[in-house]
């Protein structure tokens, strides 16, 4: 992670933005100064997630940050170095000298550690001499134990290459004899006088590592490689009970998808042929002008190029062992290309390329040898490089640590079009183009989205946390934004747009479902009456209220008002159904969405949102509701006031520009 600079007290109050900042009193028992034992466990949670910045001395209240310092920094300094070169405290010390340093701010002491991210080769990173239950990960703002499925993920991932394993008892039986066939054809195509052109298929699998050799037996035997890429479909479900593949379209007048790919038994199943398929449908509708190079036409744009290369960097770095399946989305205005298993480099890193770690090198030679992928460790830099070139929005590369995914997202959105920029250039003038990369995407955000936060633009753009929080702070300060809020409900707007809060106009503006009151439940004998004589039981349970939970007594609850309210029972009611029962996270929080969306354009309260899903408001806004905000899944109708007890929640920005 880049380098925490801290030089004054504004430098500390901009850390509330931050979710990879720990901040410790470390005062001890006497308040002279100790190392906190819990420091300890964010370590580790740094260690195994993206690394993270511990500071010492800076006491956190709601979160804002003010700087205590530390009497006497000797001691802890030297407790510090002691624990992490004990192996029986810490499993590795990652810590270099200038990874911890003391530093003086307006007279008062702290303690600055830098905790990089761990290699996978030291991953998982744990304390107290047990990996089982002294392995943390950084969820948001907390440090939490890490469970046994991903710690055994990452034990997996030491492992230097994942594809060449035998598979004992798989043979060129189980290939896929087309799938091989169209295979060698592209081979002859792209590489006509190649020597392996002329060999049968069992050599021709053994020299591009699809057949390996038992050397203790002397018996040949498939390569998972050799398997995942040609073998047939009801094969690969032997050796792999959970490998899926899923290509889905998407449009927004559609809740579900409108064309779909997945491994259904209607065709071979493996990557190669789900590659051919799915990169059809994702290059179907691009436009391509007419070019002569040589004399001969080029059909290919940056546009096929960036989408080709992310649809094979998601086959080539999946973990195919591991639980979840591989997930192509394809919308009109964006593709999204998910798989298992995290990045093996840090993200900046990958995009930055050169240091090539790929999960499954063999499936990725067997693209290169067919003209299909760029050479090792430059794949995620030509998509960047291409969607610049196309003057796509920039990509999205990010991890998500709950699941063990990577998700990728082409934003086909021209973000350079001659109205766009006339429009910037008009708001900010000539100086807009003198901008660096970062406040320029951040400028063309606040002229598309109206609002947005802090970590709306760290998605965007995959920039380091403190590097967003400078660029905002400038820009603000420079006037080209205005800010509203504070602490964790900041949001930054364009001058004159008003942010929505319950007492302003556009708060005002916002409509809500209308939900059943009490005096109506009453009326009706308890329960909602059913406009179309069929569905669930309308009553919400009234022994779960809470002062979140009282409905709105003033909510006008026509007949319009009950259809909805009958088809938003619908959706919530598997869910609610669920009494005593654990609830898949999943489920909950796609039946979140769904409802939503269904309720719009009017947006639903947290309180009813509980009382259709039977949760405690408590639970759902901690649980689900805050971290869908964070992943941009949903937003909140008062941005600024995060925990408003008649806060809403919809799955489109509400605020509209002048």
């Amino acid at each position: 992670m880049a380098e925490l600079t801290l030089n004054s007290l504004e430098d500390i109050q901009a850390l509330q933005e931050s979710a990879e900042v720990e901040c410790k009193l470390a005062g001890g028992r006497d308040g002279k100064g100790a190392v906190p034992n819990d420091m300890w466990e964010t370590y580790s949670a740094f260690a195994n997630t993206r690394g993270g910045v511990i500071l010492l001395g800076i006491k956190e209240k709601k979160g804002r940050f003010h700087l205590e310092g530390i009497d006497n920094p000797v001691p802890l300094m030297k407790n510090i170095w002691d624990m992490v070169n004990n192996p029986n405290k810490v499993s590795v010390n990652l810590l270099s000298e200038t990874d911890v340093i003391v530093e003086t701010i307006e007279g008062k002491q702290l303690i600055i550690i830098h905790v990089p991210r761990a290699s996978r080769q030291h991953r998982p990173v744990f304390i107290n001499n047990n990996p089982h239950t002294g392995t943390y990960i950084r969820r948001y703002e907390a440090d939490q134990k890490c469970l046994p499925p991903a710690i055994n993920q990452m034990m997996a991932e030491q492992e230097e290459v994942r594809d060449n394993r035998l598979l004992e008892g798989y043979t060129i039986e189980d290939i896929e004899p087309e799938s091989l066939r169209v295979y060698r054809q592209l081979f002859g195509d792209a590489k006509p006088d190649h020597t392996f052109l002329e060999l049968p298929d069992n050599e021709f699998l053994r020299a591009i590592r699809c057949i390996g050799k038992d050397r203790s037996t002397g018996k040949e035997w498939l390569t998972l490689a050799g398997l995942v890429m040609f073998g047939r479909g009801s094969s690969i479900l032997d050796y792999l009970p959970s490998f899926a593949l899923d290509y889905q379209e998407k449009n927004p007048t559609s809740e579900r998808w409108i064309d779909r790919i997945y491994t259904d038994g209607s065709w071979s199943g493996n990557a190669f042929d789900f590659y051919r398929k799915v990169y059809r449908k994702l290059t179907a509708d691009l436009k391509v002008p007419f070019n002569l190079v040589g004399g001969q036409r080029i059909d290919q744009t940056p546009a096929h190029e960036a989408i080709r290369e992310a649809l094979v960097n998601t086959i080539a770095h999946a973990d195919f062992t591991a639980e979840g399946n591989i997930l192509i989305e394809k919308h009109p205005d964006f593709i999204g290309f998910r798989n298992q298993g995290l990045m093996r480099v840090p993200v900046q890193e990958a995009i930055r390329g050169g240091n090539s770690q790929c999960r499954n090198p063999a499936i990725h030679q067997m693209f290169l040898n067919i003209g299909l992928s760029e050479k090792a460790g430059s794949g995620i830099p030509n998509i960047y490089r291409n969607s610049k070139r196309q003057n796509w929005q920039q990509p999205n590369l990010y991890e998500n640590d709950a699941l063990g995914q990577t998700i990728l997202e082409l934003r086909m959105v021209d973000i350079v079009s001659e109205e766009m920029q006339q429009k910037l250039i008009a708001r900010f003038g000539e100086r807009f183009n003198q901008l660096s990369d970062l406040k320029r995407t951040i400028l063309i955000t606040a002229m598309t989205e109206s609002w947005f936060n802090h970590e709306r633009i760290c998605a965007i753009t995959s920039e380091h946390t403190r590097e967003v929080t400078l660029a905002l702070s400038q820009l603000v300060a420079s006037g080209d934004l205005d800010s509203s809020g504070k602490q964790k409900g900041k949001t930054y707007h364009l001058k004159g747009i008003e942010v929505p809060t319950p007492d302003n106009d556009a708060g005002k503006s916002i409509n809500f479902v209308a939900s059943p009151s009490a005096a109506q439940l009453s009326l009706f004998g308890n329960e909602v009456p059913d406009i179309e004589s069929q569905g669930p039981d309308l009553t919400p349970d009234q022994n779960t209220h809470t002062p979140d939970l009282t409905p709105d007594q003033n909510s006008k609850f026509d007949e319009q008002a009950q259809h909805l309210w009958s088809e938003l029972k619908r959706i919530s009611n598997p869910v609610a159904q669920l009494v005593g029962r654990k609830k898949s996270k999943a489920t909950v929080e796609q039946t979140i969405i769904e409802l939503c969306k269904a309720a719009e354009p009017q947006c639903l309260k947290l309180a009813d949102i509980a009382n259709l899903l039977d949760m405690k408001p408590d639970t759902l806004r901690k649980n689900y509701l805050s971290q869908m905000v964070k992943q941009q899944q949903l937003y909140l109708v008062y941005p600024t006031i995060p925990n408003h007890p008649e806060q809403g929640y919809t799955t489109q920005n509400n605020i509209k520009q002048d």
